[in-house]
């Protein structure tokens, strides 16, 4: 008797679970927290694919906060233990309860689910290397928003908040690996808990938010201290052993479409070796991005490299040409836009400090805006025109002019951060007594010199651990450039 009532319980919990595994479930197409890539119009289509225990009909409705978004709607048949169907056009918004229902001829629910807190929205990559990754001072950092989801580095869906990224929760080998399941969970936690890790992917976000309406989702992909040697293209096939293919897995498994890239690295090749093919490696990463994401004109927003105050002065000759070639391919890589970071405080010799990652998220979603929602702000200063004065009553001036300023150019206290060079005497090489913006025109600052040498360069944040402080009325910074040819 005791052997049968056994074998009895046993086969009951066999039943049940056997039942539970292929009871009416969602397997593909949305998850928890997911945020869909929404079309121009801003409406979505999700496809939608499942298992059930019977066959039957699927529909599905979307709820909203208060109100139903879009009504039971027929996705297909379910038989076979499987199913699969489109929910077209859901809108922008968020968080969305899509509720899935099997139902027989008569209309009688069998089974049911549901798959909560998912939006429609806009998906952006967080790509590059540290400053990016988020290693501000985890003080007075972005809060979260109930619409500003991340795509984690554990491949799962969830509410944004700091550290956006953390490295030890990959499954993938190019991100760290660990000799036991406790030791990355040990990492893990020593991160989460640290001191360090505030970026710049959320401040965007909620800007976006502001500005769009459009829930926003960040996938997580940038690693520290990684060149774009390691983030080569070629290396796609290693999948997640390789940046650039461990990147492309997350976008696929996020759901496959995304509105753009943020990206910020270069520190990392700022040495005289590797410098002189920056420029093109740059070029080669974003044709392939837009060619392994569908998309030819792919946004790509990026920030160029801020001052550098670190021990490695061996490093600093190469730290201005990649800065200049970063200023340089913004006419060279088709839908895209540069901010600076230059006038930025830093955390430590190397890092964007907390507030300013929160300045440099609102840059790049100025430009996002202007670029692809027609908003107003102009992407800041851009150097125009050099026109030397002379014989002013007192004395020689350099007005330097600036296109696509917002409004008028200012500074904190004194204007600061222009240099010049040329000469073959190296006294001759920093000749301004004074620098401020013109009365009478603000797209232009005014340097005052004694003299201007023979061959002359102007500069804007040369040298090692420059002080420069002109933004536009936007808070739009003036980037790093140099040296330009003073005419004569």
């Amino acid at each position: 008797m005791r052997h049968t009532l056994a074998s009895c319980v046993v086969l009951l919990c066999l039943g049940m679970l056997c039942s539970s595994a292929h009871a009416l479930s969602v397997t593909k197409g949305l998850a928890p927290y997911q945020v869909v890539q929404c079309g121009n119009d801003g409406k979505a289509s999700i496809d939608l694919a499942g298992a059930s225990v019977a066959a039957g009909k699927v529909q599905a409705r979307v709820v909203g906060v208060q109100k139903e978004i879009i009504p039971w709607t027929d996705l297909g048949k379910a038989a076979g233990g499987a199913w699969q169907g489109a929910l077209p056009a859901v809108p922008a918004g968020g968080p969305y309860r899509v509720e899935v229902r099997l139902v027989d001829d008569s209309g009688k629910t069998l089974e049911e689910t549901a798959v909560s807190e998912a939006m429609v929205g806009d998906v952006w990559i967080l790509a590059g290397q540290s400053n990016m990754q988020g290693v501000g001072n985890r003080v007075n950092v972005e809060s979260p928003h109930p619409q500003v989801h991340t795509f984690a580095m554990n491949y799962e869906w969830r509410l944004a908040q700091e550290p956006l990224h953390t490295l030890a929760e990959s499954p993938d080998p190019v991100h760290g690996t660990f000799p036991s399941d406790a030791e990355r969970q040990k990492a893990i936690a020593g991160w989460r808990d640290g001191a360090k890790g505030a970026g710049l992917g959320i401040a965007f976000a909620k800007e976006m938010l502001t500005r769009t309406g459009r829930p926003v989702g960040l996938i997580a992909s940038a690693h520290g201290g990684t060149s774009m040697e390691q983030w080569d293209p070629a290396q796609k096939d290693k999948a997640g052993a390789s940046l650039y293919g461990s990147m492309c897995k997350q976008v696929q498994a996020a759901g496959g479409k995304v509105k753009g890239v943020l990206w910020y690295q270069g520190e990392s090749d700022a040495n005289e070796k590797v410098q002189p093919v920056y420029r093109e490696k740059m070029k080669q990463l974003v044709g392939a991005m837009r060619a392994d994401l569908g998309v030819a004109d792919l946004p790509f927003y990026y920030v160029q490299i801020s001052r550098f105050a670190g021990k490695n002065v061996e490093m600093f000759p190469a730290w201005g040409k990649i800065q200049s070639d970063e200023l340089a391919l913004e006419g060279e890589l088709g839908r895209c836009g540069l901010v600076s970071a230059i006038d930025l405080d830093m955390d430590d010799g190397i890092h964007i400090g907390t507030p300013g990652l929160k300045t440099l998220g609102y840059r790049l979603a100025c430009l996002a805006e202007k670029d692809l929602f027609g908003g107003k702000v102009l992407r800041g200063p851009r150097l125009e025109k050099i026109e030397p004065i002379a014989g002013t009553p007192h004395g020689q001036q350099l007005r330097v002019k600036f296109a696509s300023v917002n409004g008028g150019l200012k500074a904190a206290g004194r204007v600061s951060g222009f240099s010049i060079s040329g000469g073959p005497d190296a006294a001759n090489a920093s000749c301004i007594f004074k620098q401020e913006v013109s009365t009478d025109d603000p797209t232009v600052i005014i340097l005052w010199v004694e003299s201007v040498p023979e061959n002359a360069q102007l500069w804007y944040g040369r040298g090692l651990d420059p002080y420069c402080n002109v933004v536009d009325q936007a808070n739009m910074a003036l980037p790093v450039f140099g040296p330009v040819a003073i005419p004569k």
